[in-house]
């Protein structure tokens, strides 16, 4: 066996499989959730990262944490398609939480322009906002961007 492909094989028990961005306490897992958790543990998928979406996602999220606490971590954040007229009542939501307890990170956050270009300023307040909690708690945060390369890049200069 080239000496090479066997060094890659060694290494391979000891990688840590992980699914960054997963939305398994979305409604559509009700049916199967726990064998779909299940599955991934067993097949090597031993960490899944559960983004935030709005204020009526987070029991969701919190209780597939504390049902598979070594495996699923919540992530605490407002996504940019939820970003609409109440928005910042939804960050003061966010914001609580936040204040509440730990979370592995920030997001999903970011600004989508595919669905609706109408919501951009709204967005990029969203965005700035998340992205300075972020940085106050020294937590990582996740982006969501669809057709807004150069919008995130933006804000994203503006706060370095």
């Amino acid at each position: 066996m080239n000496k090479h492909i066997l060094s890659i094989l060694l290494l391979l028990p000891t990688m840590i499989l992980t699914d960054t961005h997963t939305h398994l306490y979305s409604s559509q897992f009700d049916e199967d959730r726990n064998d779909v958790i299940k599955n991934c543990i067993e097949k090597g998928i031993s960490r899944l990262f559960l983004p935030g979406i709005d204020s009526e996602s987070i029991d969701g999220l919190l209780e597939l944490e504390k049902t598979f606490p070594n495996n699923c971590f919540a992530m605490m954040g407002l996504h940019p398609c939820s970003v609409k007229e109440n928005f910042k009542e939804e960050l003061a939501i966010v914001e609580q939480w936040l204040n509440k307890r730990k979370f592995c990170a920030i997001g999903e956050i970011g600004i989508d322009l595919y669905w609706d270009k109408s919501t951009l300023p709204i967005q990029q307040d969203a965005f700035r906002t998340q992205i300075i909690w972020a940085k106050e708690r020294n937590l990582p945060f996740v982006i969501h961007c669809r057709d807004a390369f150069d919008e995130i890049f933006d804000i994203m200069d503006e706060l370095n």
